[in-house]
């Protein structure tokens, strides 16, 4: 008999359980499909299957939905995902309350179906088999000094177990420093379970992380453990921190001080030995003068912080990027393309990157599917002509940061200085795109050859 868990998967689409066999046969399960799930508990009183896992949508071959509480009555012990379209909080909520251990929505990801097949099983198991426990490395792309900077750190923190604030812009990249984080420390083996605080609705944030007991609340029928319970002796990720309510960031706070908490409805604390690494987008201490965030959970978790420069600052790693999401996507959908086009190339090193790495992702996806640079190319320039009030609120704001302490730095000092700054970016990029042709960059930015060559001059601009 195999030594592979199994996973049972009921859906009515066709292509949804053809999608999950594939995603979850190549993670190395077992995986039987049912379009039902009347057949589907055939099977289980039969003892035909065994599973240990079950992802269903609750909806039968005619169109009649079952009871997702029936479905996991009828599972016993067997923990169940509810699979749906519905992306309704008050969906999900009812959905966890009537017995499912985990949602996931759909469409959804290889990656996404991972996850929660090993946050789930390591909490049914105490422990997964070697195949399910070896997370592909993580990518750690630093040719620029900052990012660099940012993998020493994260080398340096990643033996000890003191918690750790991850902070930058949305899409830099922070979920992938706290999987380096736990890849390179001494729990790399162990669970590393990421939890979205902002994707998690409010009413179901303090269970999904702590537990329940059964009768906790109505529709509580089983006792849940949360996902601190399924990183036990691992890493918890919480991405997004600053979404957390109040009282979350008081029970929070209890782990972090004594590593125990109760699940709801529960007298009895529940111990464990995690490792915390938090992220956010936000500045913390505004929220902490805002009354948002406690200072004290604050201090708990910024032990150690690590900043992630946004794109446009660390310009250097764009090729690297390129080269490997080239790679990524070209194997994923079977193309042939191998390179960039020089001409787009210097278009994504001239771009502003408001999304950051997720935005440049997404467009060396496109091209790899498209492979359309023209157009791209055109898109680009229009938003970062788009895009150019944000810019100058961008270095305004470092200006401020950075000369917090200086008094003299008045508003008109900072609006002169950051004006000065993308004019001089302005006059940078228009040298570039005419092969640092003065006469043509003049034109381009509508002023004349004599006023161009003393801004250059102004500016102390070279090749």
């Amino acid at each position: 008999m195999s030594n592979l868990q199994e996973i049972l998967c009921v859906d009515d689409q066709e292509g949804i359980l053809d999608y999950l066999s594939r995603s979850l046969s190549s993670a190395g399960f077992e995986v039987v499909t049912c379009p039902d799930w009347t057949r589907a508990q055939t099977m289980l009183v039969e003892g035909r299957i065994r599973p240990d896992l079950i992802f269903v949508d609750p909806i039968t071959q005619n169109g009649k939905t079952i009871s997702l509480r029936e479905i996991c009555e009828d599972a016993g012990r067997v923990p169940v995902v509810a699979l749906s379209s519905s992306r309704d909080p008050k969906t999900i909520v009812k959905a966890i309350h009537d017995g499912a251990r985990d949602y996931v929505c759909k469409p959804f990801t290889t990656a996404d179906l991972r996850q929660v097949v090993l946050s789930i099983l390591e909490g049914k198991n105490g422990q997964l088999p070697a195949v399910k426990t070896a997370a592909p490395a993580v990518q750690f792309i630093c040719e620029s000094q900052t990012m660099q900077e940012v993998q020493k750190m994260a080398l340096r923190v990643a033996k000890s177990r003191v918690p750790v604030l991850i902070t930058g812009e949305t899409g830099v990249g922070k979920d992938v420093v706290a999987r380096f984080i736990h890849q390179n420390s001494n729990l790399g083996d162990r669970p590393f379970v990421k939890v979205n605080c902002a994707a998690m609705p409010t009413e179901l944030v303090e269970s999904e992380l702590f537990g329940y007991r059964k009768g906790a609340f109505t529709g509580a029928y089983i006792d849940r453990p949360g996902k601190f319970e399924f990183a036990n002796h691992g890493t918890i990720f919480l991405d997004e921190i600053a979404e957390f309510t109040s009282s979350v960031q008081a029970k929070l706070l209890q782990v972090l001080q004594d590593g125990q908490f109760s699940r709801l409805g529960c007298n009895q604390d529940v111990q464990v030995h995690v490792r915390v690494v938090a992220a956010t987008n936000r500045k913390l201490e505004a929220a902490i003068r805002e009354g948002k965030f406690r200072e004290d959970l604050y201090y708990r978790l910024n032990v150690v912080n690590i900043n992630v420069g946004p794109l446009r600052h660390r310009k250097e790693d764009i090729p690297r990027f390129c080269e490997y999401f080239l790679g990524k996507y070209a194997q994923q959908y079977e193309s042939d393309v191998s390179e960039i086009p020089p001409s787009l190339m210097r278009a994504l090193a001239m771009h502003d990157w408001p999304g950051n790495v997720r935005e440049l992702e997404n467009i060396v996806k496109r091209f790899v599917v498209l492979q359309d640079a023209e157009s791209i190319e055109s898109e680009l320039r229009t938003k970062s002509s788009d895009d150019q009030p944000s810019e100058i609120e961008d270095f305004a704001d470092q200006l401020i940061e950075d000369g917090s302490s200086n008094e003299n730095l008045d508003l008109k000092e900072i609006t002169r200085r950051a004006v000065s700054q993308v004019e001089r970016n302005m006059i940078v990029r228009a040298l570039q795109r005419a092969n640092w042709n003065k006469s043509k960059a003049a034109k381009e930015l509508r002023v004349s050859y004599k006023t161009l060559l003393t801004k250059i001059e102004q500016y102390k601009i070279v090749r």
